[in-house]
């Protein structure tokens, strides 16, 4: 174009973005996003895991002190008939050992744990019980008027029913149990301590008419007089890691393709769901089958 000074103007160029650049870039932004989140996903869920694992570890450390003080493992939990006391499971008795000593000393282990004395201490919730992972453990679990702050470790029963004989002494843990590291004569590297559930519904009733798992920390919380409720703190094997067909005394957690699980000499390994069941149930016994 030329004006009348016969000086040649240029088309004023418009900054900015047409349209199409704009739908372009989002479209790649997008695709980028859809790429990216899996893998933030996966990053910060094995961020959780390993936090899991810690807290397995130091769960592992109290135990073996209890053991260093005692000369033996804390009781799965603590029975008496009629429950005149007791109730209260490993995790309440390492209290001490975890750090918690304040907490220790204000439970009354001459009542039964679900005594209006040891209420207050029942429903809170300690850091190292909780796996980051799972938010279904967030709260507490209300049975009978009672309530008890949730968990997500429960410590090893073994290859037994422990509704049928809450007495059977082939994991680590039971009733009244009393196990010694030289008990376990299959191999401490080999054997169970713990391992994880959560609280949330499972795909199929169990046999006790259950659908729902119930995980504490404090113990096996009552029912009735002689319902011992061993596993709201204890897990057997009847069915591998986050089985479709597990029941509310199985292990199952909220990590992918499988559970964390802590062995007799301390150490914690992720164990797939895919385990086959004959070894799963060998390494929940402390003894050879």
């Amino acid at each position: 174009m030329v004006c009348c000074s016969g000086k040649r103007i240029l088309p004023r160029r418009t900054d900015g973005f047409t349209l199409i650049e704009l739908l372009v870039v989002i479209a790649i932004i997008a695709v980028m996003v859809a790429l990216l989140l899996p893998a933030v996903q996966h990053a910060r869920e094995a961020a959780r895991r390993a936090r899991c694992r810690n807290h397995l570890r130091q769960l592992g450390i109290a135990l073996h002190r209890y053991h260093d003080a005692h000369g033996a493992l804390p009781p799965g939990y603590l029975w008496s008939p009629g429950y005149s006391h007791g109730g209260f499971g490993w995790g309440a008795l390492i209290l001490s050992q975890l750090g918690y000593s304040r907490l220790y000393n204000a439970l009354n282990f001459s009542l039964p744990l679900w005594h209006a004395a040891n209420a207050t201490i029942a429903v809170l919730q300690p850091g190292v019980f909780l796996c980051p992972s799972d938010d279904t453990s967030l709260g507490t679990l209300d049975r009978e008027g009672l309530r008890y702050g949730r968990a997500n470790y429960v410590g090893n029963f073994g290859p037994g029913d422990m509704d049928e004989n809450p007495d059977d002494r082939r994991g680590v843990f039971s009733r009244n149990s009393f196990t010694r590291f030289r008990d376990i004569t299959d191999g401490l590297a080999h054997t169970f301590l713990a391992s994880e559930r959560h609280n949330d519904k499972f795909l199929s009733l169990s046999t006790g008419g259950h659908l729902w798992a119930e995980t504490v920390w404090i113990g096996a919380i009552k029912e009735g007089d002689d319902d011992d409720h061993a596993h709201t703190t204890l897990f057997q094997t009847g069915h591998t890691p986050n089985s479709p067909y597990m029941d509310d005394r199985d292990v199952a957690s909220k990590h992918m393709d499988g559970a964390n699980f802590l062995f007799c000499d301390g150490s914690v390994r992720f164990l797939s769901n895919d385990i086959d069941l004959a070894i799963y149930r060998e390494l929940s016994s402390r003894a050879p089958f």
